[in-house]
């Protein structure tokens, strides 16, 4: 049984870092205010939670699901990574500014690793379930209100454009 849920695991891995993978291209792809919710639409650091938050979503929903990780743990995760990934992409902006490329890519990868590490270690009261659920929710309608129109921070900024580095508080 172990050997099942290591290479379920594994696909479900898989499968998320691929998922967040296509998901970075898709509204270049498909512009459209459906694909806006779930895709980046520039390059700020708080569009990229999207390729985190919902291919984790749909990942641990199944492991969830089917009894191979418990719900506060996951959520708890959740939550977390989607702080992470912004959290760490800043610092690497800070550091190696428009020769980061391929940083936010490896950073992106250990993120999802932790994903999928980070659930089965974590001590998380199954009474906070509610709570989490809660907060997740709660990041949900943020992606949503913040896709729509976005506050005038530098964590919303896009990254990619030539002055941005000049607008972050170094």
């Amino acid at each position: 049984m172990r050997g099942n849920t290591d290479k379920t695991l594994l696909f479900c891995l898989c499968l998320s870092a691929g998922l967040g993978w296509w998901l970075h291209g898709l509204f270049r792809q498909w512009p459209s205010i459906i694909t806006e919710f779930f895709a980046p639409v520039n390059e700020s650091l708080w569009e990229h939670v999207k390729i985190i938050f919902w291919p984790y979503l749909l990942t641990g929903l199944y492991l969830t699901g089917t009894g191979r990780w418990r719900r506060a743990p996951w959520l708890a995760t959740l939550l977390l990574s989607s702080a992470l990934l912004p959290a760490l992409g800043w610092q690497i902006h800070l550091h190696l500014g428009e020769q980061a490329g391929s940083a936010y890519l490896v950073l992106y990868l250990l993120v999802v690793v932790i994903q999928f590490t980070l659930p089965s270690h974590l001590p998380v009261p199954e009474g906070w379930e509610g709570v989490l659920s809660g907060a997740v929710i709660l990041l949900c309608g943020a992606i949503v209100c913040w896709t729509i129109l976005p506050p005038n921070h530098p964590l919303f900024h896009d990254l990619s454009l030539a002055d941005t580095f000049c607008n972050l508080p170094c």
